[in-house]
């Protein structure tokens, strides 16, 4: 459902196909999520423009941390400045991330009851780990053909 099968999964995706995926991905999301929080129609409306809007900058924080570090892992001329400050990078994301998602916290409870809130964590959790099981089957299918 997530993930392509066969052959298809082995070539890279070009940039559409790249954004259907992902556009999947956040529906498949938004449903879990929706599901576990309880979440009626008028908080749903509320709710997933802000929360896609907070998954878009963590997803750009992380992206922004691999570019930097391939870059510097890949020039071998990269002075001990440069490779330090990619360390830094790398070790400081979780504390940007954080930073972000307690800012939209504030936003949230305004949407949410304090028992979504609560349940928010877990339901990504459970996102997280059905993401991954269904990239495993894939991966074996692949690996049978």
């Amino acid at each position: 459902m997530l993930f392509t099968s066969g052959a298809a999964a082995q070539q890279p995706l070009n940039e559409a196909e790249r954004d259907r995926v992902f556009s999947e991905i956040r529906a498949y999301k938004h449903k879990l999520i929706a599901k576990e929080l309880d979440l009626d129609n008028e908080q749903e409306k509320l709710f997933f423009p802000v929360y896609d809007k907070m998954d878009d900058q963590l997803q750009q924080i992380g992206a922004e941390t691999r570019d930097l570090e391939r870059n510097v892992l890949e020039n071998v001329e990269a002075s001990d400045t440069e490779v330090e400050a990619a360390a830094a990078a790398i070790y400081s994301q979780k504390q940007r991330e954080g930073k972000v998602e307690a800012e939209y916290y504030e936003q949230f409870k305004e949407i949410l009851s304090p028992r979504q809130l609560l349940k928010l964590k877990s339901a990504e959790r459970k996102f997280t780990q059905q993401l991954v099981r269904q990239h495993r089957r894939s991966m074996r299918r692949q690996q049978k053909q």
